[in-house]
């Protein structure tokens, strides 16, 4: 009604200034009767409205649903013309002494009429099919959104899960090479291993843990591997104090530590260093794994050098940032090998303080350094 009433407003002011300018009377019987034409027709828009709704004109569907809306604009078009717009002109011609305003009720009369009501019944059937298809494009948005979600995260879960039986079986194959060996360190690993087991166990289910969570988890697994290999892995940590509660992907710096160890460590008999780092830069959180092993060959970054982990973590990382989570292997600038890791930079609603076994800042807030030796326990 609002609609319709503003457009007679707007046709009013319009018509006003044509007769002031053509110092004419104005006809204000025939606009009163606009006025309840706007009215009237406010009134079919809710079934107009429910008629689109149930019946909507559509490729497969507007066979049936024509001939629906042509007797729904007949029935408008009736009630109009017989029950509004004939007995209230006539009252206006009468109170206005405006004659044109009546036209006597005749074949040719009625069918002009008819013309106009389907014209106008024209224009609020597509502005409520717009209404009717905008509705529904927002309600299969909703569910194609949902739908990407939920196929996100069972997509993430199985990079996640896969991870696992990888990590266990090299774990375990190291523990079958101590055990002709050292049974002791290969006991010390197993119960290790449990440890870890049980924490990933508490992560499931969890896409991001806090970067502090995750450096207990390496910390541990470390520990594994400087039984392994005593003093041939010496260990460093190097953490900026803003990057502690950054949100990380669960279980991601695992499989850059491995891939560092199998071709840092394992084919190199003297002692090699391992450098866990991780700061902020911007909006951005760089974590960082190097050694100075023998490192890679070629120059510059290697991104299709990746088995399992690394391809594993580099799909966990597009999955949950876009182009925003960026995997690199690259040789070291001094030897070795580096694998970065970009994410963007966000921190958990609580933020809970570093662990006691991890290093402290050093003072000034400088990065926290922490070196640990290769002696089996």
């Amino acid at each position: 009604m609002l609609a319709w009433t503003l457009t007679d407003t707007l046709w009013l002011a319009q018509s006003l200034i044509w007769y002031h300018d053509k110092a004419l009377p104005v006809p204000w019987g025939r606009h009163a009767a606009s006025y309840v034409d706007s009215i009237f027709f406010g009134l079919t828009v809710p079934p107009t409205l429910w008629v689109t709704a149930r019946w909507p004109l559509g490729r497969a569907t507007w066979r049936r649903a024509l001939p629906i809306h042509l007797l729904n604009a007949a029935l408008i078009h009736f009630v109009y013309f017989f029950l509004c717009m004939q007995p209230v002109r006539w009252v206006f011609a009468v109170l206005f002494d405006e004659a044109a305003v009546f036209r006597p009720t005749t074949f040719n009369v009625f069918v002009q009429i008819w013309f106009g009501v389907l014209l106008m019944y024209g224009q609020m059937a597509a502005v409520t099919h717009g209404i009717h298809y905008y509705s529904r494009w927002q309600d299969r948005e909703l569910r194609t959104s949902r739908l990407e979600a939920q196929l996100a995260q069972a997509q993430l879960q199985m990079l996640r899960m896969q991870l696992h039986p990888h990590f266990l079986f090299n774990t375990l194959h190291s523990v079958s090479s101590l055990m002709h060996t050292d049974v002791r360190a290969a006991d010390r690993i197993l119960a290790l291993l449990g440890d870890l087991l049980r924490d990933s166990l508490d992560k499931i289910g969890s896409q991001e843990i806090t970067l502090k969570q995750e450096l207990d988890f390496i910390d541990r697994y470390l520990e594994i591997e400087r039984t392994r290999f005593r003093d041939r892995l010496r260990t460093e940590l190097a953490v900026e104090p803003s990057a502690w509660d950054a949100l990380v992907p669960s279980f991601v710096l695992q499989p850059l530590v491995e891939n560092a160890i199998r071709h840092g460590v394992s084919r190199r008999a003297r002692p090699v260093r391992l450098l866990v780092a991780a700061r902020r830069e911007g909006g951005r959180l760089v974590l960082s794994v190097r050694d100075d092993g023998p490192g890679l060959p070629g120059e510059g970054p290697l991104p299709g050098r990746a088995g399992l982990g690394l391809a594993n973590t580099r799909a966990r990382l597009q999955q949950l940032y876009g182009n925003e989570g960026v995997l690199e292997l690259r040789s070291g600038s001094e030897g070795g090998a580096e694998a970065r890791v970009e994410v963007p930079f966000r921190t958990a609603p609580e933020q809970p303080a570093p662990p006691a076994t991890l290093p402290s800042a050093e003072a000034a807030g400088a990065l926290s350094v922490a070196e640990s030796s290769a002696a089996p326990h």
